[in-house]
């Protein structure tokens, strides 16, 4: 029996060898009879990313304008000098350095973190003064389009880097980055309806720091075809860049494009898209400063229901020196007419509705539709014969009827009250009590064909 034993220990004894022959894996016997260990909460790899939706740096990310995962240009600027710091002992070190991050960037087959990794030296490069080398405007023209590749990438790490490091490209270099930002904004400009949010807002940052830094007016044109856009979000980013753009630039470098310039403003403000429309009308103002005869025209050109939106816009943002000449005073009448009229005025006093003529003749009628016109359009001659006629009819509500209170051949010269008196009595006193200028004068027209009638 012991012997029985002992043999099947060692049969046991001899598969467990054959099963841990690798030493790193253990075996069956040992799982077999291994304690448990005490459950943890998580890996502590993936419970240090718990706080955020895609990994612990992005927490901040959902505070942002852009939602969760986006970016802005203070992050942007963060990362210009986030970068392993360099030397540049040499021209030629600099030339060998920048032909392999070509070499890296122009090949999509390379680890993206490489790609990633090269971008970044690009910033370190600049950080460490890489632009006071000649040779470094040469091989940047070389760079065009592996950045291009790089911003077209499909890892959102790889075209955050792109944008960066094209943004710091623009700050550094100012004017001399025009071919490379000639080259890059299409490319940004694809990246704004993009689902991605890091990709989305890394292209708008990017953008923004071209227009702020690199005024070339071949931009120009490249942003204004990008507002007629089939895509709403393109349209609404690239009214706000134009708005930008028309604040950041000065004038000499807009006058080359100034007519395509303003027929883009008036195309923004006929948009489809309301938010469009908003942005729109803020590059008004800009093209105002710059071209004030042009944005006159424009604003004359539009029709009277947008004239009232851009006006509305102006004057809410307090900028109501930026209309028109012309219609900075008609708005102002405009104002006064647009005032709802006070109960009294149905009520009031024949005396000081007869006042009331000679000091605004354009409230003559209660209807909205004549509340409109200006006040141009009154023929004083008539007002005055309103005024008097009206005077006559209070004198005839009083009972003080005078030969001197009509004009001559009035029934008042018969020297009686007759029953067309009595007639012309009643109507004058339902005329003024309708405050209806235009009743008077018929009414009294009218008497006076009847009393010459049956004289």
């Amino acid at each position: 029996m012991r012997r029985l034993i002992c043999k099947r220990i060692c049969d046991y004894k001899s598969f467990d060898d054959e099963e841990s022959v690798d030493g790193n894996r253990p075996s069956s016997a040992a799982s077999a009879f291994k304690v448990p260990a005490p459950k943890t909460s998580g890996n502590p790899v993936n419970s240090a990313r718990k706080p955020g939706s895609a990994g612990g740096p992005k927490v901040g990310g959902a505070s942002k304008e852009g939602g969760a995962g986006a970016v802005d240009e203070d992050d942007f600027i963060k990362a210009f000098t986030d970068v392993p710091s360099v030397q540049i002992y040499s021209s030629r070190e600099l030339e060998e350095t920048l032909n392999k991050i070509r070499e890296i960037l122009s090949d999509d087959k390379h680890d993206w973190d490489q790609r990633a990794n090269a971008l970044k030296k690009i910033r370190s490069l600049l950080v460490a003064g890489a632009a006071q080398y000649d040779c470094f405007f040469q091989h940047l023209r070389l760079l065009d389009g592996a950045l291009k590749l790089s911003a077209k990438d499909l890892r959102s790490q790889v075209v955050r880097e792109a944008c960066i490091t094209v943004a710091h490209l623009s700050t550094v270099l100012g004017n001399k980055f025009d071919h490379g930002a000639e080259a890059i904004v299409p490319t940004l400009f694809n990246l704004v309806p993009n689902s991605a949010k890091v990709m989305a807002t890394s292209g708008c940052a990017a953008i923004r720091f071209i227009i702020r830094h690199t005024h070339v007016p071949r931009l120009i044109p490249l942003i204004t075809s990008n507002c007629t856009s089939k895509s709403v979000p393109v349209r609404r980013r690239s009214f706000e860049f134009l708005d930008l753009l028309l604040q950041e630039w000065q004038t000499h470098s807009l006058e080359r494009h100034a007519a395509v310039l303003v027929e883009t403003i008036k195309k923004g403000i006929h948009d489809a898209d309301a938010e469009a429309r908003v942005e729109a009308r803020k590059t008004y103002m800009g093209l105002r400063n710059h071209f004030p005869g042009e944005a006159e025209t424009l604003y004359n050109s539009l029709e009277p229901s947008y004239q009232k939106s851009l006006q509305t816009y102006l004057k809410s943002s307090g900028s109501v020196a930026s209309l028109p000449q012309s219609d900075r005073s008609s708005s102002s009448s405009q104002e006064s007419l647009n005032r709802p009229f006070s109960s009294k005025w149905s009520t009031a006093n024949p005396s000081t509705v007869a006042g009331r003529v000679s000091a605004g003749s354009s409230k003559a009628s209660s209807l909205p539709g004549s509340l409109q016109r200006s006040r141009s359009d009154i023929d004083v001659n008539a007002a005055a014969g309103a005024k008097a006629h009206h005077a006559a009819g209070q004198s005839v509500r009083n009972g003080r009827l005078g030969a001197g209170a009509l004009n001559p051949g009035s029934y008042a010269s018969l020297g009686k009250t007759t029953d067309y008196g009595k007639l012309y009595h009643v109507l004058s006193l339902i005329s003024v009590k309708t405050s209806s200028y235009t009743l008077i004068i018929s009414i009294h027209s009218c008497y006076l064909r009847i009393v010459h009638m049956f004289k």
